[in-house]
């Protein structure tokens, strides 16, 4: 039976335990497997009454937990004098007393709770000095002449002295004096040439002349021609943690080194705090948020030492072609990628950047996360984080931590970023797999209950198992907000965020969060349970990955967040790196293997990314591989640039031991690190070439001859015909038992249809959405998908007891129309509407700026006929409706499809209907920022990207066919 490997046992409450699937325990899904929220707070401005309340409340509405995270974010810097000293006052006697309130009402409540690692992101703060922050590699050069022998005092670094600014919260770097400057290496070389801003040395002539360094002076004898003298430093780079609620803010703390991050640890968690009574319960994990790093080039105190260790050779002498500015800088990498490195060696330049890359990936490994692990680990904690931002094994590291978390801000929310961190969770058993939801920038008030369903769907898919909503600001008002109160990014004091989302009670939707609730609990009841199964493993080559190089799928939906057809167009926000119109590498593999994984979903082949260190381990059991007690029946090579070695030849014995292998595309002839390269490209591409010629191997040059391959795959549960239209992910039980979650991502009905293999002959459909568990009917396992729906398949050997199982309700999709309702009288606030047809708000002068609720009244007659059943078609609805027929309530319909069965509430004659319509509130607040509300400044100018709203329709009554 697995086990966690960071089981957290403490009070009798335990961590994730695993579990199978129990149709009882479905039926009324705990709690604690709902989703968790990113709880906001101002600083240190919070009240222990208010955050009791907010406690019990996030628990009456369905959340499991919560994620405590004080910042200075979307607040008044030049505020009330009191009040900023309060919201600034993280990290204070006081701060840690408002936590132990919330740790006592919690536990109390049967809440979890997570705490970011501090305030803001990443670590840091005002203990954190700058010798002992995160570090950067940088340098200076000069130009020498020969031939004759010199003696100069070597390149200095020429940056200003080191200043302070306390009073910026928007500031995000520090200048550090020139005297924290540490001489890393001196090297020269022999120019070639000067063009383009760039400087061609002569690898040939390149010479490590450090240790001829005395007192920061060189002697040495320069041959014939034009020489660089390049002199290299490590040096504190200055970045301040982001939106930190203290002052002095402190500056970010070295991830690269573990003791310098045990002393931030020690004085954030330490004994001294008292919270240490509440480790594991209620407080589960400490977070550490993306790697958001802007050094220009990573660096530590030991890298020189670990790089020879883990390369083989000294990087001294190739720092040149890895210097250049902006390289790690997660902020605008995306946007200075095509900046010129200021040195090049040659055309294998990028060998040498990948073996700096690879370095830096393993360090982060070691000295944060596994240190961070194991640190937490002895306090009864677990670590739960974003490991991405860097360039890095993302698959590697993501698996590397108790948690792994991905999030829909990055990566433009594709399905193939989302799949990088669940496919590290998966290879590395870790159960939970959390992602920070429904954020995007530039969306303020566009997220509505039919999209965060069609977000978590989207999620759900590529292997995410429990949500965490971004977020849930804290309630706050101190008069300087709109009648919504502190919005923590979306604020009139830092316009140019203005990122959704934002759920507490001033939301519109807030009343029926506890729905979504219930199908977001169940849906994460059964993606918890068991273990994940992928039939297909695709290896995933690229160390110096970020994000916004993965190309979204053709197919997918809600790319960037943006729901096409609903949200307007040219909604506001910052380009993305596709929109940059730059494709590099990385992005095209992703553009070329699209069609591949496309035909893989069409056919219910279910599949993960697998890494050079996963691929490496890998073993052949019974013609499957199996990487950590995981099996797959299929490796992809696809569209190869490069493959490790090491990789390579564990291919090689895969393939030997009749593995089955797909290249899909070109095999890969070389392999990417720079010693010896040219011996080991010949190795790498003769493993290739054997694996090539083994019985159980084919290569596939276009899409078109994908099918038949796909057709052969061993899986137990596939789609007979092909589900252009789905995405899906699955779930193995310890007695073989099966469960696949199946999303519809299309706005049409459709049908799906599966095959089982032999011992799953009893298929159930299981419907998180009202809880129901279904038998299957008939021999074919088929079910009819409504438009964004999604349903489970359960597949097992043992029967499911008849009184835990419900009929299978008929599909409104057959239904005939018998009436259409294109006259009612509408109410919005104070403006009243007779016999009015139907329209979209933001179409009418007078409404376009509202967002109240509407109240749509009509009345129809209809002939009934006894044993009929009718159905209300509400058509488009913007956003939630809520139906009163003849003065009783009927029912809700919250997201796709807005159809319903009122049979029950009709009478003969007249019948009045009510329909209740709640829109998003962006309009309004666009509204007032037109008005020159400056509470709403946020919103200026954004006149051309108001929501739709009210009832669209058409509205129609149908009578249901029998079938």
């Amino acid at each position: 039976m697995y086990t966690h490997p960071a089981l957290v046992k403490n009070q009798k409450k335990e961590f994730f335990s695993y579990y199978d699937f129990n149709p009882a325990t479905f039926r009324k899904a705990p709690r604690a497997f709902g989703p968790l929220t990113r709880w906001w707070w101002p600083g240190n401005d919070v009240t222990d009454s208010e955050l009791k309340r907010e406690i019990n409340m996030f628990a009456e509405n369905g959340f499991a937990g919560v994620e405590v995270q004080p910042l200075f974010e979307g607040l008044n810097e030049k505020g009330n004098t009191d009040r900023l000293q309060k919201q600034l006052s993280w990290d204070t006697p006081s701060f840690y007393e408002h936590i132990r309130v919330v740790m006592q009402a919690a536990r109390k409540a049967g809440m979890i709770v997570d705490m970011n690692a501090g305030s803001g992101w990443p670590i840091g703060g005002p203990q954190v000095t700058p010798d002992s922050s995160i570090m950067t590699l940088t340098y200076a050069d000069t130009l020498v002449t020969g031939a004759r022998q010199i003696s100069i005092q070597i390149p200095r670094l020429k940056q200003a002295g080191f200043t302070i600014n306390s009073k910026s919260p928007l500031q995000f770097y520090q200048t550090v004096s020139v005297d924290y400057a540490k001489l890393q290496g001196l090297v020269v070389a022999k120019v070639v040439k000067q063009e383009n801003g760039q400087t061609f040395l002569d690898p040939n002539t390149v010479k490590n002349l450090t240790s001829k360094v005395t007192n920061n002076q060189l002697s040495w004898q320069v041959p014939e021609g034009n020489w660089k003298v390049i002199s290299f430093w490590s040096m504190p780079d200055g970045e301040l943690p982001k939106a930190i609620a203290s002052r002095p803010m402190g500056f970010v703390a070295d991830f690269f080194n573990a003791e310098k991050l045990r002393v931030r640890y020690n004085h954030l968690f330490g004994p001294a705090n008292g919270l240490e009574t509440y480790y594991g319960n209620p407080l589960r994990a400490i977070f550490n948020d993306s790697y958001e790093f802007m050094t220009d080039r990573h660096y530590a105190d030991s890298f020189l030492s670990f790089f020879k260790q883990q390369r083989g050779y000294d990087m001294v002498p190739f720092f040149a072609p890895n210097i250049r500015k902006f390289y790690n800088n997660a902020y605008i990498l995306p946007y200075t990628a095509d900046l010129p490195f200021p040195f090049v060696y040659g055309d294998d330049d990028w060998r040498l950047r990948y073996d700096y890359d690879l370095t830096v990936s393993e360090l982060l490994k070691t000295q944060f996360i596994q240190f961070s692990n194991q640190w937490l680990h002895q306090k009864g904690l677990l670590h739960r984080t974003q490991a991405y931002g860097a360039r890095m094994d993302v698959i590697g590291n993501s698996g590397e931590a108790d948690i792994p978390e991905t999030e829909q801000l990055a990566g433009n929310n594709s399905e193939g970023f989302l799949k990088l961190i669940a496919s590290g969770a998966h290879l590395n058993n870790k159960p939970i797999i959390t992602q920070e939801s429904f954020v995007f920038r530039g969306l303020a008030e566009m997220t509505t209950l039919q999209k965060i369903k069609l977000l978590a769907d989207k999620s759900f898919a590529a292997g995410v198992n429990q949500i965490i909503y971004h977020g849930s600001p804290y309630k706050y008002q101190t008069g300087e907000f709109g009648k919504e109160g502190w919005n923590t990014f979306s604020s009139p004091f830092k316009p140019g965020n203005n990122f959704s989302s934002n759920f507490n009670e001033s939301s519109p939707f807030w009343k029926d969060i506890k729905t979504i609730n219930k199908y977001i609990t169940r849906s994460q009841y059964l993606l918890q349970a068991g273990r994940p199964h992928a039939d297909v493993l695709i290896y995933f080559p690229f160390i110096d990955f970020y994000p916004e190089q993965v190309s979204a799928n053709p197919k997918e939906i809600l790319v960037s967040g943006r729901f096409k057809g609903v949200e307007p167009e040219g909604s506001p926000g910052f380009p993305s790196a596709k929109e940059s119109g730059k494709i590099d590498q990385t992005k095209q593999w992703f553009t070329d293997l699209w069609p591949l994984i496309n035909k893989l979903e069409a056919a219910g082949i279910t599949w993960d990314f697998v890494n050079d260190d996963a691929l490496q381990k890998a073993t052949l059991q019974q013609g499957e591989i199996v990487i950590n007690n995981n099996k797959y029946s299929s490796l992809v090579l696809s569209n190869l640039p490069y493959m490790q070695m090491l990789t390579a030849e564990n291919v090689n014995r895969l393939s030997k031991g009749k593995a089955r292998l797909l290249i899909f595309g070109n095999a890969p002839t070389k392999q990417p690190s720079y010693l010896n390269f040219k011996e080991n490209d010949a190795k790498t591409a003769q493993f290739i070439q054997v694996a090539l010629s083994q019985p159980n191997t084919k290569q596939i040059k276009n899409e078109e001859s994908l099918d038949g391959w796909i057709a052969q795959l061993p899986a137990v549960l596939r789609f007979s015909k092909p589900a252009d239209f789905t995405r899906a992910t699955e779930r193995l039980m310890n007695d073989g038992s099966r469960i696949k979650f199946i999303w519809n991502e299309s706005d049409h009905w459709q049908t799906i249809s599966l095959m089982a293999g032999a011992g799953y002959e009893k298929p159930y459909w299981i419907n998180a959405e009202n809880g129901t568990i279904t038998k299957n009917n008939g021999n074919s396992i088929s079910y009819l998908l409504p438009p964004y729906g999604s349903i489970f398949l359960y597949t097992t050997q043992s029967s499911i007891p008849e009184n835990m199982l419900s009929s299978e309700p008929p599909s409104f999709q057959h239904a005939t129309d018998l009436l259409k309702l294109d006259t009612w009288d509408i109410k919005i606030g104070d403006t009243v509407l007779y016999h009015s047809g139907l329209f979209d708000w933001k179409n009418n002068r007078a409404l376009q700026y509202r967002s109240g609720a509407g109240i749509y009244t009509s009345t129809f007659k209809l002939p009934l006929k006894t044993g009929k059943k009718y159905v209300l078609d509400l058509g488009a609805v913007c956003f939630t409706a809520e139906i009163m027929i003849n003065g009783k309530p009927a029912g809700k319909r919250l997201w796709a499809p807005y159809q319903l069965d009122i049979t029950s509430f009709l009478k003969t004659g007249n019948n009045k209907i009510e329909v209740r319509i709640t829109p998003t509130s962006r309009n309004e607040f666009i509204g007032e920022a037109m008005k020159g509300n400056s509470k709403y400044a946020q919103y200026k100018g954004q006149e051309k990207t108001l929501m739709p709203a009210g009832l669209v329709g058409p509205v129609t009554i149908k009578l249901l066919n029998s079938r």
